[in-house]
């Protein structure tokens, strides 16, 4: 019951004060320990959630910085980042001179290299549907229809990054593709 009561008065301290206010991963799961060790099960749960949520957040800003302000002359608008139910996606659209390219990393939230969309990409992939490349050591397949084309990456560490276009050639996009920084974003994902 003590180191409850230290650990709201901890927390009461944090509240006033913008430099302890910083939560961490470590902190919070370490706080979930000893909630659990004094036996307050809806607490530890709480803080574990809340260390989850902490990790996640620093996953995808490690992402992030693999997509680039500028790609080739592009220029990269807002970052856009979802993660539900298991699933996550990154995403951020390019522009040059009325141009325009989308990128998409989707997986697992909890990337343990049975990714289901990496398998679905694969099915895709190997399905006959497009011409097949090599991008960075990585399968891909380009598709064009009705004037959009997209690449799809199935990555080693699990997930699926697609490069998708309707004012760019297939070309432009492969170039692309080939400039965005494919083997150190998935080799970065553990």
């Amino acid at each position: 019951m003590k180191k409850r009561a230290l650990i709201i008065m901890l927390a009461m301290v944090g509240m006033q004060s913008p430099l302890l206010a910083k939560d961490s991963p470590q902190d919070s799961c370490k706080n979930a320990a000893a909630l659990y060790a004094d036996g307050d099960l809806d607490g530890a749960l709480e803080e574990a959630k809340w260390c989850v949520t902490l990790l996640e957040q620093m996953k995808q800003e490690n992402i992030a910085k693999f997509f680039k302000d500028s790609i080739l002359g592009y220029t990269g608008a807002e970052l856009e980042s979802q993660n539900a139910m298991g699933f996550s996606s990154t995403k951020r659209e390019y522009e040059k001179d009325s141009s325009y390219v989308s990128v998409t990393l989707s997986g697992m939230a909890a990337n343990n290299g049975m990714d289901a969309f990496a398998a679905l990409a694969q099915i895709g992939l190997t399905a006959g549907g497009g011409k097949k490349v090599r991008i960075q050591k990585r399968t891909a397949s380009i598709m064009v229809d009705n004037g959009n084309t997209q690449i799809l990456v199935s990555l080693k560490k699990g997930g699926t990054l697609v490069f998708e276009s309707s004012s760019v050639n297939a070309d432009e996009l492969q170039r692309f593709a080939e400039a965005f920084p494919i083997e150190e974003l998935d080799d970065s994902r553990g």
